[in-house]
């Protein structure tokens, strides 16, 4: 990794990298990653027939489309970063954004069971692009950016209260964590630092500052019960990130 190379740089870089990957919709990167998958098992197996597909799953076949997945997904993202992940181990600055400069090994998202009732299914599932999470942060942030490029202000709340009315649609009941994680207000933040080249050395620290921000401001069990964000939260984030 080049001397003067810094924190903010290697982020500025891993932007660059993926932002063309969010004009790509989801289920096509999805689809791709279950092709590239099956063939993978298809090998270990001999074969991968309707027959052997339409059976309930076994553990192990499990584990083997989970390894697949994995194998996948660095691959996947070694040919997108570059050496932006080699630089960012080499320089022993953590695991990055969503896991992204992680070493293969380091990664662990555990091996899956055998829970749906045939093969088919448990592959479509575990198969799923590896990265389309963190890219569908990205996404909504590159949205958000290009409604307000020169208002900071303006694109985060639009990226606060976009993230709150796509999940609180869904009502899924969930009481088990603050709604900022829900939303994923820190992951979504860090990267809207980026996109909007606020002068943050470190992004991940500015979305924690953001997620603090959430919770100092929200009334007790505010959950997905709620009518929206809680009232503050928008003015807490901003002057959380010196806005």
């Amino acid at each position: 990794m080049p001397e003067n190379t810094t924190v903010r740089e290697l982020w500025d870089r891993t932007h660059r990298a993926l932002l063309p990957w969010t004009r790509v919709p989801a289920d096509e990167l999805h689809a791709r990653s279950l092709e590239a998958v099956t063939a993978a098992v298809a090998l270990l197996w001999g074969g991968c027939d309707d027959a052997l597909l339409d059976a309930p799953a076994t553990d192990a076949q499990v584990h083997a489309i989970v390894a697949a997945r994995t194998a996948y997904g660095f691959g996947w993202r070694d040919a997108v970063l570059g050496d932006v992940a080699a630089d960012a181990r080499a320089a022993g600055l953590g695991p990055g954004p969503g896991g992204l400069w992680a070493p293969a090994g380091r990664r662990h998202l555990g091996r899956g069971r055998a829970l749906r009732p045939t093969l088919r299914e448990d592959l479509e599932f575990f198969a799923r692009h590896p990265w389309a999470t963190e890219l569908e942060h990205l996404r909504a942030v590159r949205d958000a950016v290009e409604a307000s490029p020169a208002d900071p202000r303006a694109a985060l709340t639009s990226l606060y209260r976009t993230a709150w009315t796509e999940r609180a649609a869904e009502r899924p009941g969930w009481d088990d964590a603050g709604w900022w994680q829900y939303l994923y207000v820190a992951e979504l933040t860090a990267w809207a630092v980026v996109a909007l080249g606020l002068p943050a050395q470190h992004p991940a620290d500015a979305g924690t500052a953001a997620e603090d921000a959430a919770e100092a401001v929200s009334p007790y069990d505010w959950t997905w019960r709620g009518t929206g964000l809680p009232e503050g939260f928008p003015d807490a984030a901003f002057e959380a990130l010196g806005l």
